[in-house]
């Protein structure tokens, strides 16, 4: 993916959001090295942290979201059959197979609304989870809430590795991947307890 660094060495804000929107939509393009090599450019003071953070949690939700019509859009179609032979069974089977439908059907299975929320963190299967989302219809609001709150927690990660790491990153980043999921709900965790204790303190003191 070198391609996507010299890109964003060259037009920054603007290569970020195009590289995130096409990776939301399901293009074969990491999320995370963006984000990491933005961090990276951001240590170096060639951009701007916290601009960095709203363009990509910004174009992260939409591309996330345009996953989500999609298959809503599919799945009207197909219930109404307003658009005749254009949405047949072999071109639903070719936007998400019956085996990835099944896999991610499982998935809502087991952890019911939070699968968008933990499918974020598994790149095998996020854009299976957010098409999914749309097919079977799954509240909108609830969509965003949970996409935004995984995205809240994944995208400072990978922005402060390369904030501070710098040009180790990609000799780290294999290490992080094979325990993303992991890493992730823990520092979920830990952020969770912090704003409790927070609250907890504020309280006691009024």
């Amino acid at each position: 993916m070198e391609w996507v660094t010299e890109y964003i060495e060259e037009f920054q804000y603007v290569a970020i959001a195009l590289v995130l929107f096409l990776a939301g939509l399901g293009v074969p393009i990491p999320e995370d090295i963006p984000l990491i090599y933005g961090g990276v450019m951001a240590g170096q003071g060639k951009m701007d942290v916290n601009i960095h953070f709203i363009v990509s949690m910004t174009f992260i939700l939409i591309g996330d979201s345009c996953l989500y019509f999609i298959g809503s859009r599919v799945a009207r179609s197909q219930q109404s059959g307003s658009v005749g032979e254009r949405v047949t069974p072999s071109r639903f089977d070719k936007l998400l197979s019956p085996e990835r439908r099944e896999k991610v059907q499982e998935y809502f299975d087991r952890y019911g609304s939070w699968a968008v929320f933990f499918g974020r963190f598994v790149a095998g299967v996020r854009g299976a989870v957010f098409l999914t989302a749309g097919l079977t219809h799954f509240p909108l609001k609830r969509f965003l809430i949970l996409d935004g709150l995984a995205a809240l927690v994944s995208v400072p990660i990978w922005i402060g590795l390369g904030y501070w790491v710098g040009e180790r990153w990609t000799e780290i980043l294999d290490v992080v991947k094979s325990y993303q999921i992991y890493v992730m709900s823990t520092v979920m965790v830990f952020a969770l307890l912090w704003w409790l204790l927070r609250r907890r303190k504020t309280r006691s003191l009024n």
